[in-house]
Parts: structure tokens; C-alpha cells; sequence
């Protein structure tokens, strides 16, 4: 892992899609990591609390978590297993937390009245399919994961009811005013500053948890021997994909864009002063050494108020709306029975209280 963020850092969602988690990951299909499953997951399925009387399972915790953050947890099992405890009980109460107000808002919908059609659970699932590899089903993909497909019905039937709700709840939101979208522009000219970035590539050879200096010696002649391959007119993705230690040589090493600040510093130093196109010399770091290679790079400049006039519109539509629904899990929450299992009965309290004391339980 290059990136100086840390694991919850990269797991933060905004509030609607942290309520639609499993429809986020439907959208972006993959195979849930099996192997970091094992690690965390026992196999009893309890009830963790009662939302109104509605249980919220272990299964649901860890099923949610795997949609998630499966396969980073996969990765730190192999990486840094001393770490993987803490984190997954800093996961699991985020999840907790998400799976309390997902139920309150379903349970609110059915008692509203929404329903989801066959036709359109039927559609959902066409549409994830679609986005599968080619050549691969559903029922294929479900199965690979461990999950029957009637359970990703349900969930398709719940996120239909609850944006059901939601686009109710939110239907008297409007649109902002130009004004107001250029005197948010105005306000806060730092979101609209782009900064310097480059696209690069890497491969690394990992020297984390080594300290034999024969052993270090054998890492250091590697990572020379693929350098020597690069320059003699290897292909850098094949090599990457065949010798990295990194989970990027999934994608031929590439490490997408990213600024300053992002990168450990020697990293960072070593793919803004390369040259587009060219295969550096071997940078050392914590983590190994790295072959880089820089695919592009973005001169920071500022953004003109039309070019980012309709995505900021869209943008502060969309958090206007997110702050209604907030407003009304809120409202829920204050009203709702929140209950451990097995715990004794305590004297009422707000839903965010009884929520924070249910976790901490």
C-alpha cells in the first residue's frame, strides 16, 4: 500500500450512499473477497440489535462488510494481520450504525405503502448483470461470493422501497438558483483550485518485514533484474502484472491519478520529477522498491464557474437532499426502539444515544 490515507479515510461515504451501500456495490460488481472472509467472519449468525423490534444479524454486518471494504480487509489480512482486529471493529461499528438507519428508513417505507415490483427487481438485476464480465451470470457471480441469488432479490427489493421513500421524502427540494451556485463558487475558491497531479504506473518488490540483509540483498538484485528487462524493451504492464507485490499489478500497476500529499514522500518526489513516458530509476521507500512510471500529468490551474457551473449545480441539489433525508433518519431515530440483544432494559434515550450505547455494549 502506497497511499498515505488510511483504510476508514477511503471508506467514507456521503449519507445517501452510505444508506445504499449494497446498491453502490451492485453498480460496480465484484467478487467478494473470500479469503478476508474467512479471517473475520465467524460462522453463528446472532441477532446484534432490534430496530422496533426488527433484528439486525451478524450475517447482515458481515455481509455489508465485505460489499465494502472485502477487499481492502483481504489485503491488511496478508499485509499487517496485527492491525486487522482494530480496524475490523472500527468497520463494523460504521456498519452497524449504517444497518440501524437503512432499517429505519425500510421499515418506514413498507409503512408508507411502497412496494417493489417484479418488473422492476427484474430490471436491477438485468442491469447488474450487464455490467458482469462477459461470459459470466449472475447466478455465477452470486454463487463465487457465497450469496444466493434470492438474498441480492431482497436487497433489490429494499433499496427499491426505501428511494421509494426517499424521493418522497425529498420531493419539495428544488434546484439552486444560479445565484446561489455562484456564490458557493465564490465562497470557496480552494474546491475550485485543480491541483497538480500525475497518472503513474509502478511495480513493486516488496522488502516489508525483511530484516536479514542476505534476503535484502536477493530483493534489491530483483527489482534490478525487471529494470534491466524494462530497458531492454519489456512491456512494463506484463512485468507488473508477473512481478509486483503491489494489488495494483491487477490493473498493469497503475495507480490512477494523484496529488501531493497522497504518496509516502519518496514516492511522491520520485513520479513528479519523472518525465511522462519514461521508466525511472528504482526508488526506495518502507515498502520495497518501486519501478514508476508516469503516464501523465495536470498542471494545477484554476476553474472557471462555467466549466464547473452544471456539476456543482447537480452537486449542491444532490447534498440539499441528502441533508433532508439526514433531517428526517433524525426524526426516526428519536422516535425508534433501539434494543441490544440480551442486554437489560435502560431508561429511554434519543436514537444516536441509543445507537452509540448499543455499539460501545
Amino acid at each position: 500500500m502506497i497511499m498515505k490515507s488510511s483504510l476508514l479515510q477511503r471508506g467514507l461515504f456521503a449519507t445517501l450512499a452510505l444508506i445504499f451501500g449494497a446498491a453502490n456495490a451492485q453498480e460496480q460488481p465484484s467478487v467478494p473477497a473470500q479469503d478476508a472472509s474467512k479471517e473475520i467472519a465467524p460462522t453463528e449468525n446472532p441477532v446484534i440489535l432490534t430496530v422496533d423490534g426488527t433484528p439486525i444479524m451478524a450475517e447482515d454486518v458481515r455481509e455489508m462488510m465485505m460489499a465494502r471494504y472485502g477487499q481492502q480487509l483481504a489485503q491488511m489480512a496478508q499485509q499487517a494481520p496485527e492491525q486487522l482486529a482494530m480496524i475490523q471493529q472500527q468497520v463494523q461499528g460504521v456498519i452497524i450504525q449504517d444497518l440501524v438507519r437503512k432499517t429505519l428508513l425500510l421499515n418506514a417505507a413498507e409503512a408508507e405503502g411502497f412496494k417493489a415490483s417484479e418488473e422492476a427487481v427484474n430490471k436491477s438485476l438485468a442491469e447488474i448483470e450487464d455490467r458482469l464480465p462477459e461470459g459470466s451470470s449472475l447466478e455465477e457471480f452470486a454463487a463465487s461470493g457465497g450469496v444466493p441469488i434470492t438474498r441480492i432479490k431482497k436487497q433489490i427489493q429494499e433499496d427499491t422501497k426505501i428511494r421509494q421513500l426517499v424521493d418522497q421524502v425529498t420531493a419539495d427540494v428544488g434546484q439552486p438558483a444560479k445565484a446561489e451556485v455562484k456564490k458557493y463558487y465564490d465562497e470557496n475558491p480552494d474546491e475550485f483550485a485543480k491541483q497538480e497531479s500525475v497518472a503513474a504506473s509502478h511495480i513493486l518488490v516488496s522488502t516489508q518485514g525483511i530484516n536479514d540483509d542476505t534476503e535484502l540483498a536477493a530483493k534489491l538484485e530483483s527489482a534490478q533484474n525487471i529494470k534491466k528487462q524494462l530497458d531492454e524493451g519489456a512491456t512494463f504492464e506484463e512485468l507488473a502484472a508477473q512481478h509486483s507485490d503491489c494489488p495494483s499489478k491487477q490493473n498493469g500497476g497503475s495507480l490512477g491519478d494523484f496529488g501531493r500529499g497522497q504518496m509516502v514522500p519518496e514516492f511522491e518526489k520520485a513520479a513528479f520529477e519523472q518525465e511522462v513516458g519514461k521508466v525511472g530509476d528504482l526508488v526506495k521507500t518502507d515498502f520495497g522498491y518501486h519501478i514508476i512510471k508516469v503516464t501523465q500529468k495536470q498542471e494545477s490551474k484554476e476553474m472557471a464557474f462555467v466549466d464547473v457551473q452544471k456539476e456543482l449545480t447537480s452537486s449542491l441539489f444532490e447534498q440539499a437532499k441528502a441533508k433532508k433525508v439526514e433531517e428526517y433518519i433524525t426524526e426516526l431515530e428519536g422516535k425508534a426502539k433501539i434494543e441490544q440483544s440480551g442486554a437489560p432494559e435502560a431508561p429511554k434515550a434519543s436514537g444516536k444515544e441509543e445507537i452509540d450505547a448499543a455499539k460501545k455494549g
